[in-house]
């Protein structure tokens, strides 16, 4: 008796711990057109999910949230929410409405410029940040603080890979404002997508032709996309300061407890 008694309760708790809802559809524009690799996911918790280059999606969520919201968001249009317990298990398309960006001029004063490195140039050997998505179908963000005195334009954006990359990668390059000591709103809304270079060592992003200024603290963000790697790992100092994780679309920020992940800026003044 007791036996069956036990059989019983693992069963039950099995299936508290894993009964989901999967949703699935694909997110376009009010023409129509698919949008890829758009944000989705529940604020302040690990669920998300990033849509494919078809604008596709697919993402799990657990009984315990079926009565939050799921939000959508990507660069250039309004973000949408929608409340779970209202969307269908599978075909839940979901249209974003297109949000006219207005561009805030930034004026580089200085007839002779120069041009100079910000953020983290070395690491420590043998230190390095193990970083993953919490869903194979999300994302994973590391980022630095950079301080700057006077209005810049970002020219590259680099990082340290300490692991061997050998399969295809894509990386999107993220501008987000300073708040409360975490990354906060974005301050570009430019959609920067870049493959990152196989093997290992600093990975170089040019900027030049994104014509990106900024007159203020920011956060420089590597927005890793889904791909066939389970973990990479990211060169590392010990002591710096002011460096940023977070495991999935839309979650919450923390920061690099032992070491500060290796990334850096080459700015123009």
């Amino acid at each position: 008796m007791r036996k069956i008694i036990f059989l019983l309760i693992c069963f039950c708790s099995s299936k508290v711990v894993f009964a989901q809802k999967t949703i699935s559809g694909q997110v376009s524009d009010n023409k129509g057109n698919s949008i890829p690799y758009v944000n989705i996911g529940i604020k302040a918790s690990k669920t998300g999910a990033l849509s494919d280059i078809k604008g596709n999606y697919t993402i799990q969520i657990a009984d315990s949230l079926i009565n939050d919201t799921l939000t959508f968001s990507s660069v250039g249009f309004e973000i949408k929410k929608i409340a779970i317990k209202n969307m269908s298990n599978k075909d839940f398309n979901v249209v974003l409405d297109e949000r006219i960006i207005v561009l805030n001029e930034v004026k580089i004063r200085n007839k002779k410029r120069k041009t100079y490195k910000i953020g983290i140039t070395g690491r420590t050997p043998m230190m390095f940040v193990p970083s993953t998505g919490h869903q194979r179908n999300d994302i994973f963000e590391q980022a630095r603080l950079i301080n700057v005195k006077e209005p810049v334009q970002v020219l590259n954006a680099n990082i340290f890979v300490q692991s061997e990359i050998k399969e295809e990668v894509k990386v999107r390059i993220n501008f987000y404002a300073v708040e409360n000591g975490l990354p906060g709103k974005l301050l570009i809304e430019k959609n920067t997508i870049m493959k990152m270079e196989n093997g290992k060592g600093w990975k170089t992003f040019d900027l030049t032709a994104e014509h990106i200024y900024l007159d203020q603290d920011f956060v420089i963000a590597f927005e890793m996309l889904p791909s066939t790697r389970k973990m990479t790992a990211f060169g590392a100092k010990i002591g710096a300061a002011n460096s940023f994780i977070r495991s999935n679309s839309l979650g919450v920020w923390r920061k690099n407890a032992a070491a500060g992940c290796s990334i850096y800026v080459t700015v123009e003044n």
